[in-house]
């Protein structure tokens, strides 16, 4: 295969990015009233994919020394939750360098990735009034949950970073990836691939967005039909096939008024709504499909019958692709159970990994410990002089040529036509000169052409087969590194800005979801 670089348009290589993100600041001032939303808002927490790369390689947390040195050393208890809290220069520095608004959002995505779903760490934020500042942090990946109690070990550190690095995102939006990989700790007896799930639930933000679709937040109050945009529940996502005319419905038939019902409701009369792409939709949004409560929509009867439940017929476009199904009771101030089925051929409900199919690359390293950060960085946090809760955040001054970090790395998936830049343009705020870049890129993971250098030693890792794992991939000096984690995306172009499409050509398009559909769900 031919270099990619040279493939690359020269608008890229000449201009920087306008739409990934501005050039690092010079100095930041925080206020005890600053950022209050980002330590309160959980939506800050659970969003899968938009830690700008300022935030990941200039927060005071990971790119100051001593507050690198004390994360890693320490279990989390006992460096931020105030009941647990080890009293010590660690934690008190761990915490004073919290009043930098990039620390507390690197902190939410380390704990995202090292806690599992479900598990919270609390902390105390310090933009908040005395009295009111406890606040948590989400588990969500748990690729490390041991670390909650105790200090983490260098595989777990590996992994970690891994999928912070992966998490990178210039846009500063909001994107699902799906990670794979293999979780490895000899000591404890552990060897086993990254969790997969069986059913894929669609998106309740949409990624230009900075909030969840209406239709996914609860109502204020009871409201009746399939016509509002309250209180919907994101059910499952599916695979429409070319041209076809399919069907899905919670009890309705096909076509009204008779025919076999697909799926059911019951316990209450069930509405349905249909959209396209893998996140929900509001009834004026553009990807909304169709609305369905029944045969009979004009009916107020609350119960689920033949006339009420629900079903929705349409053609699928002329390329195919994904659809998301949502569910909710006629009237909001009920519950009921929606059991929903399709017509023949259509794959639903579709698994992880046929939603996420295109296979970005892979991201390993360590950015933790003594020898991770550049010797000339090191981000502090003063007080502002005659001041009592005004602090500056003192971050490098100008552009940075070379990564901060000293020991961060990715490689790209062989099937982008200009992976280089693409990969590039994954990891730099400013790609078009290679300068303020969280990692440094490789090369390819994988060539079919075994003349041509690999970073990885294999692209499918043996503890789960058909995953796509890359594993055992190089960094620049020949190092093999043990936990790199593998990006798969929905779409080629979900990270690129519309000013850089070409960035995200494929040499083929992966083919259409081919699981067996279930019929009913």
């Amino acid at each position: 295969m031919a270099s990619s670089v040279l493939r690359v348009p020269w608008c890229f290589l000449l201009l920087a990015l306008t739409g990934c993100e501005p050039a690092l600041p010079e100095d930041t001032t925080s206020s005890a009233d600053a950022d209050v939303a980002l330590g309160k808002s959980e939506a800050d927490i659970r969003i899968a994919n938009s830690l700008l790369t300022r935030e990941l390689v200039l927060n005071a947390i990971a790119a100051n020394h001593d507050a690198n040195e004390a994360l890693s050393t320490h279990s989390l208890e006992s460096l931020f939750d105030p009941d647990v809290m080890s009293p010590g220069a660690d934690s008190a520095l761990v915490n004073h360098q919290l009043r930098d608004p990039y620390a507390q959002r690197f902190m939410a995505y380390l704990v995202s990735c090292a806690l599992g779903e479900g598990e919270t760490l609390e902390w105390l934020n310090p933009f908040l009034s005395a009295g009111s500042q406890r606040s948590e942090w989400a588990g969500s990946a748990g690729l490390c949950p041991w670390w909650r109690t105790q200090a983490p070990g260098d595989a777990c550190l590996r992994r970690v970073t891994a999928c912070l690095l992966s998490r990178n995102n210039g846009l500063g939006y909001r994107v699902e990836l799906s990670m794979r990989g293999e979780i490895r700790e000899p000591a404890a007896s552990i060897a086993e691939p990254f969790s997969l799930d069986p059913w894929s639930v669609p998106l309740d933000q949409v990624p230009t967005a900075t909030s969840s679709v209406n239709s996914a937040v609860p109502c204020d109050s009871q409201t009746l039909g399939a016509d509002r945009d309250c209180g919907w529940k994101m059910h499952s996502v599916g695979w429409c096939p070319a041209n076809q005319t399919i069907s899905v419905g919670a009890g309705g038939p096909a076509i009204c008024p008779s025919g076999t019902p697909l799926g059911s409701s019951s316990e209450a009369r069930m509405v349905l709504r249909v959209c396209r792409g893998i996140a929900g939709c509001d009834k004026a949004d553009a990807r909304h499909v169709a609305s369905s409560q029944g045969c009979v929509p004009e009916s107020t009867d609350p119960s689920s019958s033949t006339d009420t439940d629900p079903s929705v017929t349409f053609t699928c476009p002329a390329a195919g692709g994904y659809f998301t199904v949502m569910t909710a009771p006629w009237d909001s101030d009920v519950e009921g159970t929606a059991t929903v089925g399709v017509s023949a051929g259509v794959q639903a409900p579709l698994s992880e990994r046929a939603v996420y199919r295109v296979r970005e690359g892979a991201f390993y390293g360590n950015l933790f410990g003594t020898e991770a950060l550049r010797g000339d960085i090191n981000v502090t946090v003063t007080l502002v002089a005659g001041s009592k809760d005004r602090y500056t955040v003192n971050r490098p001054k100008g552009r940075q040529s070379k990564p901060i970090f000293k020991d961060l790395y990715s490689c790209y998936d062989p099937g982008w036509v200009y992976g280089r830049a693409y990969a590039t343009y994954r990891v730099c705020a400013l790609p078009g000169t290679e300068e303020d870049c969280a990692a440094t890129v490789t090369g390819p993971c994988w060539t079919p052409d075994a003349s041509i250098a690999r970073q990885c030693k294999t692209q499918d890792g043996p503890l789960l087969a058909g995953d796509g794992d890359f594993e055992l991939c190089k960094d620049t000096s020949g190092r093999v590194w043990e936990e790199p984690i593998t990006v798969y995306l929905n779409g080629a172009c979900d990270l690129v800005d519309e000013q850089h499409l070409d960035l995200c050509k494929r040499w083929t398009e992966p083919p259409p979801p081919q699981e067996t559909s279930r019929g009913k769900w």
